[in-house]
This record gives C-alpha cells, sequence and structure tokens, in this order.
C-alpha cells in the first residue's frame, strides 16, 4: 500500500477518535456504510458485516442519540422505524453525522 494511503487512513482513523476515543472497528464500518447508503436497515449492516443482531444493534445504538438509559449515544446516525414495517429501524445521517462524513471524504 503507498504511503499516501496509509497517511489517508490514518487521518480516517483520527476523525473517529475525535469523535470518541474509544470507537469501536465495527462501529466505524457501520457508520461509513451508513454513508454510503442512508437509509439501510440495521439488518442489513448485521449482514453486510457478518455480525450478530446483538452487535449490529448495540453498535447502532451507539452511533445514534442514546445507547441506554443511563449513556449517551454518539449522535452520528439517527435510528427510525421504517414506515411499511414496524420492526424495521433503518439509520440515517444527522447533521453531526454529516459533518463527520465529509470530513472523512475531504481526505480521500
Amino acid at each position: 500500500m503507498a504511503q499516501a494511503q496509509l497517511t489517508k487512513l490514518m487521518e480516517a482513523v483520527e476523525i473517529f477518535r475525535d469523535v470518541y476515543s474509544e470507537i469501536p472497528p465495527q462501529t466505524c464500518l457501520m457508520f461509513m456504510q451508513v454513508c454510503q447508503e442512508e437509509g439501510c436497515s440495521i439488518k442489513d449492516l448485521q449482514e453486510r458485516f457478518e455480525m450478530s443482531q446483538a452487535s449490529a444493534s448495540r453498535n447502532a445504538r451507539l452511533l445514534s442519540d442514546r445507547v441506554h438509559s443511563g449513556r449517551q449515544g454518539l449522535g452520528l446516525v439517527e435510528l427510525r422505524i421504517d414506515e411499511q414495517d414496524y420492526r424495521i429501524k433503518r439509520a440515517y445521517l444527522t447533521e453531526k453525522g454529516k459533518e463527520i462524513r465529509d470530513r472523512l471524504t475531504s481526505i480521500a
């Protein structure tokens, strides 16, 4: 891999670390997939990254506004119930998420 490509990858990692210094790699991948395919379902993300339902749900909550009742999420995505099927949650970028997406794409 060329030095310039490695430098860009390191810059991307630093952007994520600015958001949350302990962000898991799976969460970064999920966020980048939402950037590419806004409105994808949590099930789509689970299958895409071959993770358990619990892991996909946990990572999606971390990206959203609240992990659980006592802990705030990162606020990068908004999880919305699908209008046709209430069992499906879809992920959309928040304004903060769009800012991070723009920072990531500016280093490409």
